[in-house]
């Protein structure tokens, strides 16, 4: 059996704790609403909580916290919050296999590839409340979001980006190119990550204003705000494109990479083999 418990504080009343108030908790306390139910993923962005469940009748996705951004797909109309988890609206059709937020957006991905995305827009038009599925001829199998952009990876191995451009976080405008068989590709500002032809991508990960990959090949690019070091590039600058991460120093020849993960303004990576004594963390 799964049972489903969140932790830490609720800010400004937006109630993303889902226990029926604003209280803010530092021991885990169980949601009562998927005591009964098969919870399948659960993703929190900076205000609101998402939680897919898996049953008989379907997949059932659902919203709590801050919907100011409309972030939560619940309602039609914009409300401050909610308290406890409602149904999102919009996926009747769908069956829906990743479910991610950050920020102030929302976006989930059906088992036929579609992409869906909610909430603040990232091409700074209105906001989206009730989910949108993305006109496209493509396929993706992984999204990552950041606070003002997205990546989207495609079953290809490509990686297409979404939103603003902080910190060179995606690129040059003149260095984009429209993304292929996007019928809504200027409205959406879908765009294909500058730098990267002829790699193909196994995963992404964002943070709040960073982006990295890794290519079959178990090398990591990094790009983005770098202030803090978070690209692994041994500075704290800046970069509008890719730039390789050499890990040498980290890891050994016989050592792979599994996974990297973003977050505001760090990056770690996990891998398999031993590290060297100064550790995995870029």
């Amino acid at each position: 059996m799964f049972v489903m418990f969140l932790l830490v504080g609720t800010t400004l009343g937006s109630f993303q704790l889902g226990h029926r108030d604003h209280q803010s908790y530092s021991f885990p306390v169980e949601v009562s609403l998927f005591r009964s139910k098969h919870v399948e993923q659960v993703t929190c962005g900076m205000r609101h909580t998402l939680v897919l469940t898996k049953g008989n009748v379907g997949d059932q996705l659902y919203g709590f916290g801050s919907n100011k951004r409309g972030q939560l797909g619940v309602l039609t109309d914009k409300i401050r919050s909610l308290n406890t988890p409602q149904p999102c609206l919009g996926f009747e059709s769908a069956e829906l296999v990743t479910v991610i937020a950050n920020g102030d957006h929302s976006a989930a991905i059906s088992a036929d590839g579609r992409l869906f995305t909610w909430g603040r827009s990232f091409s700074g038009q209105s906001d989206v409340c009730v989910p949108e599925c993305l006109s496209s001829s493509l396929s993706f199998n992984q999204a990552a979001l950041g606070w003002n952009h997205g990546l989207l990876l495609t079953g290809d191995g490509e990686v297409l980006m979404l939103g603003g451009r902080h910190h060179g976080a995606l690129g040059e405008p003149e260095r984009i190119a429209h993304a292929r068989n996007c019928s809504d590709s200027e409205n959406s500002h879908l765009r294909k990550v500058p730098g990267l032809d002829g790699r193909k991508v196994v995963q992404i990960a964002t943070g709040a204003e960073h982006s990295a990959v890794i290519t079959e090949d178990g090398e990591i690019y990094t790009w983005g705000w770098g202030e803090h070091g978070q690209l692994g590039l041994g500075d704290t600058d800046d970069q509008t494109s890719p730039k390789s991460v050499d890990l040498k120093n980290v890891y050994n020849h016989d050592s792979s990479i599994l996974r990297v993960y973003c977050g505001s303004g760090f990056t770690f990576v996990v891998g398999t083999g031993r590290p060297q004594e100064d550790g995995s963390l870029l």
